[in-house]
């Protein structure tokens, strides 16, 4: 396995299942990027070389608060996006 930063992909999951949600005026791929990457600058990395570490990883995912965690990040990056369009 490659090292990865996992909470790319956490992120990039909850940002799919929630994007309707969000009530952004833009469902371009550019503004999903800039979600996506404000998002991530505001939370803590995730990296990991093996499925091991992987797993401790989304077991901690499973915990409430770091479900709120990440979900307030991407919707203050929303509205920080959806303000400022980047195109």
């Amino acid at each position: 396995m490659k090292v990865v930063n996992l909470m790319e992909r956490i992120v990039e999951e909850v940002l799919a299942t929630q994007w309707n949600h969000l009530r952004m005026p833009c469902a371009c791929d550019l503004c999903k990027n800039d979600v996506m990457a404000l998002a991530l600058n505001a939370l803590p990395t995730r990296y990991v070389a093996h499925d091991k570490g992987r797993m401790i990883v989304l077991v901690r995912m499973m915990d409430e608060q770091y479900q709120a965690d990440v979900l307030r990040e991407i919707s203050r990056a929303a509205v920080i996006v959806a303000s400022k369009p980047s195109h």
